[in-house]
């Protein structure tokens, strides 16, 4: 174990996978959080001020004012801030979109902790407002706040995107054509050797270079993108919850039941309800 294991004692709860929450924080000396099996979504933040200690279990690195930090989802991580220093930062849970997954290979700064840094004011400002924006969005309850939310966080990773010159850190094309196959087919019942088969690669090969650029394994994501899929249904449609079941790929209701709730946080029944109340409002 590293010395910054001890600076982190305590077993910090992981967040609800699909739920999208951030916030502002300034903290000081003595902060640390600490998830030795990391989390099922990502995490992203921005230091406004200080500095931040980010480790993965084997080594440190030092986020510094106007750097980026994003963990990947099931990387060991513990973090929090050094001596004499008061670290102020933006922080972000979330599950991004498919379409997002490109804007995510940022460069690593040690493995399964990625990093961006900007070359002047104006990028710097612009990510910093793009951030603030999502935060503010994202404390808010009505029923438009959540969309405005996620468009804020696809500006920002537009923008870290583009500082990090992502030109130079591709998908790999087998990847974007499985992505592609998954986002338009998604209630087919995919193997991961069919789809490996697909691309002309092992299922071994293909399972260790999907999960290498994209930070999940291939079935979560499957999985991922059917419960998103499912909510989409439900706010426009009336079909029932068995019918949106079969429609997206579960073969048994409570079984997709189950995983919407785990996803998030709420049953597909109570997620309905609520937006139908938000829309009587």
């Amino acid at each position: 174990m590293t010395e910054f294991m001890s600076f982190s004692a305590t077993e910090n709860l992981t967040t609800i996978p699909g739920k999208l929450i951030s916030g502002h924080y300034r903290q000081s000396f003595g902060y640390k959080v600490k998830r030795s099996n990391g989390t099922k979504d990502y995490y992203l933040t921005l230091t406004l001020k200080g500095t931040g200690l980010f480790n993965n279990g084997k080594e440190t690195y030092e986020c510094h004012q106007d750097e980026v930090t994003l963990i990947t989802p099931g990387t060991p991580h513990f973090y929090g801030t050094p001596e004499n220093t008061l670290w102020e930062f933006y922080w972000c849970h979330f599950v991004p979109k498919e379409e997002w997954l490109p804007l995510l290979q940022l460069p690593e700064a040690i493995k399964g902790i990625r990093f961006a840094r900007f070359h002047s004011e104006n990028e710097s400002l612009q990510v910093t407002n793009a951030f603030y924006n999502l935060i503010q969005y994202n404390d808010e309850t009505d029923f438009y706040s959540e969309r405005f939310a996620i468009n804020a966080l696809e500006k920002l990773l537009l923008l870290l995107s583009k500082s990090a010159m992502q030109t130079e850190y591709p998908l790999d094309s087998r990847i974007v054509h499985t992505l592609a196959l998954i986002t338009q087919h998604y209630s087919q019942p995919y193997t991961v050797a069919e789809l490996a088969a697909v691309v002309n690669l092992s299922a071994s090969r293909f399972a260790h270079l999907f999960k290498k650029q994209t930070g999940e394994s291939v079935m979560d994501m499957l999985n991922k993108i059917r419960l998103r899929q499912a909510r989409k249904l439900i706010e426009t449609t009336s079909l029932t919850m068995a019918e949106i079941a079969e429609e997206v790929g579960f073969n048994h209701p409570f079984y997709f039941s189950r995983q919407f709730s785990a996803f998030y946080g709420t049953s597909p029944a109570v997620c309905r309800k609520r937006i139908q109340q938000l829309r009587m409002e």
